[in-house]
């Protein structure tokens, strides 16, 4: 009785490590894929912040009362 539990344990511990390395994914190498970086888009189109800023300076051009006449406004 003692030698089957004896070539029993033997078997079962051969039959675990051989079955160990099964239980491991294997590994698969994939192709490299190129990556191309996608065009970054603007929020607010170029001629945007242009239009903005001439705006602006039209509106502090015709707001400055700069007439250069030396006086108060009223004609001499």
């Amino acid at each position: 009785m003692n030698k089957l539990w004896i070539i029993s344990g033997a078997l079962i511990v051969a039959g675990v490590s051989a079955y160990a390395g099964g239980l491991a994914n294997a590994i698969t190498e994939t192709a490299p894929m190129m990556v191309e970086p996608a065009e970054a888009e603007s929020s607010l189109p170029g001629w945007v912040i242009p239009a903005a800023i001439i705006g602006v300076l039209i509106g502090v051009a015709v707001l400055s009362d700069d007439d250069d006449d030396g006086g108060n406004g009223s004609p001499t």
